[in-house]
C-alpha cells in the first residue's frame, strides 16, 4: 500500500472512531483525547492529521457522504433502466433501513455545529446536494424516456427530498418500528402519485 493510501485509510479509521465516540459522549464530550484513547494513539497524532476538532467534524461529514455513496449512491446510480432506478430510489428514501445508515445523534450533533460554522454547513450542503442530484437525474431520465409526465425535474426532486427529510425527522428518536414502516408506505404512495408512477406505464 502506498503512503498516500495508508494515510487516507488512517484518516478514515480516525473519523470512524470520532463517529463512535460522538455517539457515546455527544459532540461536546467527544474530545480529541477520548477519540485518541479509543484508537490507542496519542492525541498529537489526531492533531497532526486534522489540526482541530472543527476540521475533523468537517471531514466527518465528508466521510459520511462517502459512506452514503458506498452503501447506496453507487448502487442506485448504476441501475440503467430509469423507471427501475427511480422506483428503487423512492423505495430507499422511505424505508426505515435507509435512515438507520447514520445515527440521529451524530447527524443532529454535527448539524447543530453547522449553524455556526460555515465549513461544516458547506459539508452538509454537499451531502444534501448529492442525494438531490441522484433523484433529480432519475426523474429527468424518466421524463426523457416518456415514463413519467413532463415537469420541472429540479422542483420535483426538491419536493421528494423535502418529504424524505420530513420522514427522517418523524421516525427519529426511537419511533415504533411498525409506525415507521406504515408512515414510509403512506409517504411512498403519495410520492409515486406525485411523480406519475402510480400505475401508468407511459406518457405521451
Amino acid at each position: 500500500m502506498k503512503r498516500a493510501e495508508r494515510s487516507q485509510q488512517r484518516r478514515r479509521e480516525m473519523l470512524e472512531a470520532y463517529y463512535q465516540t460522538l455517539l457515546e459522549e455527544g459532540l461536546q464530550g467527544a474530545s480529541i483525547a477520548k477519540i485518541a484513547r479509543r484508537l490507542g494513539v496519542p492525541p498529537s497524532l489526531l492533531i497532526h492529521y486534522f489540526g482541530t476538532k472543527e476540521q475533523m467534524t468537517i471531514e466527518l461529514v465528508d466521510y459520511l457522504l462517502e459512506v452514503f455513496y458506498e452503501t447506496y449512491g453507487h448502487k442506485l446510480a448504476a441501475i440503467a433502466d430509469p423507471r427501475a432506478r427511480l422506483l428503487a430510489i423512492v423505495d430507499e428514501f422511505f424505508s426505515p433501513e435507509y435512515h438507520q445508515l447514520l445515527d440521529d445523534r451524530a447527524f443532529y450533533a454535527c448539524f447543530y455545529l453547522s449553524l455556526t460554522h460555515p465549513k461544516v454547513r458547506e459539508a452538509y450542503a454537499a451531502l444534501y446536494e448529492s442525494s438531490l442530484a441522484l433523484v433529480e437525474e432519475a426523474i429527468h431520465d424518466c421524463m426523457a424516456a416518456g415514463v413519467i409526465p413532463g415537469d420541472d425535474a429540479h422542483e420535483l426532486a426538491m419536493t421528494v427530498k423535502a418529504m424524505e427529510e420530513g420522514y427522517a425527522f418523524l421516525i427519529g428518536g426511537g419511533a415504533d418500528e411498525a409506525v415507521k414502516a406504515t408512515m414510509g408506505q403512506v409517504l411512498k404512495k403519495r410520492v409515486l402519485g406525485l411523480l406519475g408512477l402510480d400505475g401508468k406505464e407511459e406518457w405521451e
